[in-house]
């Protein structure tokens, strides 16, 4: 008889739904990965002028 046409268009909406849903996640963990990645580079970039600070404020001290 053939196959039935009430589900002729659910299973492509179905796999667009999922693959849609999929395409968020992966943007959403890309984004958090970069917020991560840019956090890192400020306590580093801020590690590195602690002890030039330090450094700063001991000739000044000297000096005094």
């Amino acid at each position: 008889m053939g196959k039935p046409m009430y589900n002729f268009g659910k299973n492509a909406k179905e796999k667009a739904r999922q693959l849609k849903q999929t395409e968020k996640t992966a943007k959403r963990w890309a984004a958090k990965k970069q917020k991560d990645d840019m956090a890192s580079i400020a306590n580093k970039k801020s590690e590195i002028a602690g002890p030039e600070q330090d450094i700063v404020k001991g000739i000044g001290d000297t000096q005094a």
